[in-house]
């Protein structure tokens, strides 16, 4: 099938391509990520929703955001008609990100929202750019963080930075991929980010080739095995501790303690 901005996020392209948050819920839970394909859950999370408004106070139109997402919007007391607390924040967090020349210059640029596909280990993996300056080769990612802290990696035992913690890395090295095979040229990567703390803090990282390029590895790894697991040729693994796990856990024997 041919993306597009409507059909992007529908449960027909998820199904026929790979994504980077998609390879990241296969990451955390197989089985949960494979459920939450053929449940077709879109369910908005808030984190989620509030990094596209601000996505759209930066470079798009917010004023439509706002119209199309109505729970934005509080409906009590003295608040009543007016954004909800949590995304006031976030209005601010887009104030402070916009005073700098550097990141404006960046989106003013850009093309904005732009869909490529490609193929990773032959399976079809599917990305939307948030800036694309193909001009100058360089592709951006916006991120609104609630702070720049660094974050208890459980696997690692030790701290890591946010940027790593949350994926960023390994998302900007699936990007600069695809978009190469599109348009046959090396391309550099960039995040610009904002915090939502009181005093927003501002953060504008360039990626290695190195980074990147160890990224992709770790990618290439595993992607044959999670498209596996979506067309049922393999039986995707339980983590035992997420929600869905839970709901599906079943008692069959006593467990001895000694």
């Amino acid at each position: 099938m041919e993306l597009n901005s409507q059909n992007y996020f529908s449960k027909e392209a998820d199904l026929e391509y790979m994504s980077v948050s998609q390879f990241k819920n296969f990451m955390t839970c197989e089985a949960k990520a494979l459920n939450d394909l053929q449940c077709n859950s879109q369910e908005k999370k808030e984190a989620f929703l509030q990094g596209h408004f601000f996505e759209e106070l930066v470079s798009g139109d917010s004023e439509s955001f706002i119209k199309q997402h109505p729970e934005m919007i509080s409906t009590r007391g003295t608040t009543a008609g007016k954004l909800k607390s949590e995304f006031l924040k976030i209005v601010k967090s887009a104030k402070k990100f916009k005073e700098q020349e550097l990141f404006m210059d960046a989106i003013n640029n850009s093309e904005k929202q732009v869909i490529l596909t490609g193929t990773i280990k032959d399976v079809k993996v599917k990305c939307c750019l948030d800036l694309l300056d193909l001009k100058n080769q360089k592709i951006y990612d916006i991120k609104c963080m609630k702070d720049f802290s660094e974050q208890w990696d459980k696997q690692e035992k030790r701290y890591v930075p946010w940027y790593y913690y949350w994926g960023y890395v390994l998302q900007l090295a699936v990007y600069n991929e695809i978009a190469g095979q599109n348009y046959n040229c090396n391309f550099n990567t960039y995040l610009m980010a904002a915090s939502k703390e009181e005093q927003p803090d501002i953060c504008g990282i360039q990626i290695s080739s190195y980074l990147l390029y160890a990224e992709l590895q770790d990618f290439e790894t595993k992607i044959k095995r999670y498209d596996n697991i979506k067309k049922g040729l393999e039986v995707p693994t339980s983590c035992g501790c997420c929600d869905f796990c839970k709901s599906q856990k079943r008692i069959k024997e006593w467990k001895v303690i000694k």
